[in-house]
């Protein structure tokens, strides 16, 4: 299964979209769960660190987790 298809498995029926490829999931849950999907865990922490910093969005409620699909069944 690809990246892609585990996201939409997990998350396709509340994600507003779904973009990237790679087995670490950054999920923005602000106004509309948001997931990028990242090659690495640096890349999506870096990711991460910008949005947390930024903000997603309007309204931003640094509701941002990293998940590691490759640990999910």
């Amino acid at each position: 299964m690809s990246w892609q298809a585990k996201a939409e498995k997990l998350w396709g029926k509340d994600a507003a979209w779904i973009d990237g490829d790679g087995p670490f999931a950054l999920l923005a849950r602000c106004r509309t769960l948001i997931v990028t999907l990242w090659g690495t865990r640096d890349e999506a922490e870096r990711q991460k660190s910008i949005i947390d910093g930024t903000g997603c969005g309007d309204p931003c409620y640094r509701a941002h987790e990293i998940v590691d699909m490759s640990e999910s069944k």
